[in-house]
């Protein structure tokens, strides 16, 4: 499963790198455009076998003209996934556990827009990252025992859709859907999964520009109280 996942995905990454049009839209905007300052907060919702949780980062890179995003963060997920399992099953050494994993990841991020009007804005994200895995296995007993510890190069593989609504010039609404195909050993492909996010967006810098604006026409409201 996990293999077809992954030819799915870099053939889905070689379609859209091998485009003319997309890879001279890029040479273009990385070329003409004065690279904008972006960054900040992110969180996302995602579902890891039957675990729900969330991954949250923080990312700071340019934006190329509104149409080529690159980003670079820092990615982890929010709290441990804690499972009770049975170890040995049907030996004599059989065991029951609590399995504590958690991971974390510098991911680095290429996304373009593919659609824009005035309203809406679709981009395709790809990230890629290079980070750690650790899978703790303790006693259930009230002492909670350290039994075995596991650490893992990971190298998590992420994929999707983006979409966001502009509701006025200053507010909007944001949404993603994608999945995560995590390589490295076996006991870390646990961490593939599917994820998405819903929130709102502020337009911090057409704020900024419309009061610098507003500001140039009248002069005279800098002076008021």
């Amino acid at each position: 499963m996990i293999k077809k996942a992954v030819i799915l995905f870099f053939l889905f990454i070689s379609f859209f790198s091998s485009r003319a049009g997309i890879k001279d839209s890029v040479r273009y905007y990385i070329k003409n455009k004065y690279p904008e300052l972006i960054g900040g907060l992110s969180g996302r919702k995602t579902i890891i076998g039957s675990h729900y949780t969330s991954v949250s980062g923080v990312a700071i890179g340019a934006d190329y003209g509104g149409k080529v995003k690159f980003l670079g963060g820092v990615y982890g997920l929010s709290s441990p996934l804690v499972e009770r399992k049975i170890i040995n099953a049907y030996t004599p050494s059989q065991n029951t556990v609590d399995e504590i994993s958690q991971f974390w990841y510098f991911g680095f991020t290429g996304a373009y827009t593919f659609f824009k009007d005035k309203r809406w804005t679709l981009e395709i994200p790809v990230r890629v990252g290079f980070g750690t895995a650790n899978i703790e296995q303790h006693d259930t007993g009230k002492r909670k025992l350290l039994i075995t510890e596991n650490n893992s190069f990971i190298m998590p593989l992420e994929s999707g859709i983006s979409a966001q609504y502009k509701i006025a010039w200053w507010i909007g609404l944001s949404g993603g859907l994608g999945s995560r195909i995590v390589l490295g050993k076996s006991t870390s492909q646990k961490f593939s999964g599917t994820y998405y996010n819903v929130g709102i967006d502020i337009y911090f810098s057409e704020i900024y520009f419309h009061i610098r604006d507003d500001l140039k026409k009248n002069p005279s409201k800098k002076t008021e109280h």
